[in-house]
């Protein structure tokens, strides 16, 4: 085609060259990407682009030549382009994995803060009703086991862990919405 006004190309003639070099070009391209899929793409987009700019390409040499130049060209491209990706997508798993790590040790941190909590209203119950509820809760004591013991009424012992359950209760609820707030997300 060296020497012919790229102009006057018209769809035989364009079909003609890509027949005559589409192989060869995708073995070109085969050199760059190690790739069949991507080298048929590359001389692919090559002639598409080729037949869009048509009209303003002016060939200095052969079509050969500045095909094998422009398919090179497309491949370090892709190769560049592959590698900024490669490298971004790395980046990125560091990145999760570092944000998972951290959101674990403030999940852990969150829970201790609320069993800390959770130990001190335990703590501030009244020292007979502490015992009944430990012994029921951290035991696993039935209620009949536990009026033996503290040498009670299991009605008494059923009144204590309402009441115990109670305190707990109302001010669990009070310690959930403070660290909710605080951590926005448990």
């Amino acid at each position: 085609m060296e020497g012919e006004d790229s102009k006057t190309l018209n769809i035989d003639e364009f079909e003609t060259m890509f027949r005559r070099n589409h192989q060869f070009l995708c073995a070109v391209a085969m050199q760059y990407v190690h790739d069949q899929f991507a080298a048929e793409d590359m001389v692919q987009d090559f002639f598409i682009d080729f037949w869009q700019r048509r009209h303003t390409i002016q060939l200095t040499t052969s079509f050969e030549a500045y095909a094998r130049r422009a398919v090179k060209y497309k491949c370090i491209d892709f190769l560049r382009k592959s590698a900024v990706t490669e490298k971004r997508n790395s980046m990125l798993a560091a990145l999760e994995e570092e944000q998972e790590h951290h959101d674990e040790q403030e999940y852990n941190e969150i829970r201790h803060q609320r069993y800390i909590k959770i130990v001190e209203l335990i703590q501030k119950l009244p020292e007979n009703r502490q015992n009944i509820f430990i012994m029921h809760a951290v035991d696993k004591m039935s209620y009949a086991e536990i009026a033996k013991k503290q040498n009670i009424s299991i009605n008494t012992v059923k009144t204590q862990l309402s009441r115990a359950y109670s305190a707990l209760r109302n001010h669990a609820i009070l310690v959930l919405v403070a660290f909710s707030s605080l951590s926005g997300r448990f």
